[in-house]
């Protein structure tokens, strides 16, 4: 049965986060589909990692969920992928080694269907230092891009590492952990960054990523 948490927010915008645990009746199905996904790495796509098309019935079920989370039992399924994330950090570019937004769009909502289990981490949520932006609207996105010009020169490059924690340009305000068969929904549009730096070697980080539309 599903465990709905309430709605929290978080840092100075309020960043709605909302979660539910043993979201899917069958989470071993899943984990079928996904053994028999044919899984790549997308061409201009800046998941650090490997993405195949979710089932059907996922989108099924997400369906029947999303009604018991307040505020999203409108939302339309834009799209929802079977995702891992595994490239060495060495091989990373610059913006994939920073908290990133999916979308300006603050009517564009991400989801994270956790289906791998501890130690692997799970997701977090940050503030520009320099900004104050804990989210990147289209109003905000020509000062994020000159903003992120000024942090390289300021403070040099990001190293070939997966963001983790407070750095000079950057300090998290939250975080949702993960557990096997959770399922957590944030704006697109907020700073955020999977915590994969102690599992990406493992190729095992497996969730479903989703974008909704309010």
């Amino acid at each position: 049965m599903m465990q709905i948490h309430p709605v929290t927010t978080m840092g100075t915008e309020g960043v709605p986060l909302w979660m539910i645990d043993a979201a899917h009746p069958a989470p071993d199905r899943l984990l079928v589909a996904a053994s028999r996904a044919a899984f790549a790495a997308a061409s201009g796509d800046l998941y650090p990692g490997r993405r195949a098309p979710a089932p059907p019935e996922w989108a099924e079920w997400l369906q029947t969920a999303l009604p018991h989370w307040p505020g999203l039992s409108g939302a339309s399924l834009l799209r929802a992928d079977f995702a891992i994330a595994d490239r060495d950090p060495a091989s990373l570019a610059p913006v994939q080694r920073i908290p990133h937004f999916d979308d300006s769009d603050g009517a564009i909502v991400a989801l994270v269907h956790y289906l791998c289990h501890a130690p692997h981490g799970g997701t977090s949520f940050h503030r520009h230092r320099a900004t104050g932006f804990e989210r990147v609207t289209a109003e905000r996105a020509p000062m994020w891009r000159q903003a992120l010009a000024s942090d390289a020169a300021r403070h040099g490059m990001p190293g070939p590492r997966y963001h983790s924690g407070d750095t000079d340009a950057f300090v998290q305000i939250g975080g949702a952990a993960l557990r096997f068969n959770r399922a957590i929904a944030y704006p697109a549009n907020c700073l955020h960054c999977g915590d994969v730096a102690q599992g990406w070697a493992s190729a095992d980080r497996l969730t479903i990523t989703a974008l909704l539309r309010l």
